[in-house]
């Protein structure tokens, strides 16, 4: 095995386990697609989406003067 294939196959592994851990099933909520790629080859190593919540993010308020 040359040492860039065996270098893309622990890539690969690595990008795999990533999915794993952090991928949802997509709920209908708010959703971002994020993707694994080796900047090397510049080759998507996998994807997946991840849901967030909205309202864990700060609102903006109009405050009039």
């Amino acid at each position: 095995m040359t040492a860039d294939l065996a270098r893309l196959r622990a890539a690969q592994a690595k990008a795999d386990a990533v999915v794993r851990a952090v991928a949802d099933t997509p709920d209908g909520g708010p959703m971002l697609f994020v993707a694994i790629v080796d900047p090397e080859t510049n080759t998507r190593l996998a994807n997946c989406f991840v849901s967030y919540r909205a309202d864990d993010l700060p609102r903006l308020r109009l405050v009039a003067s």
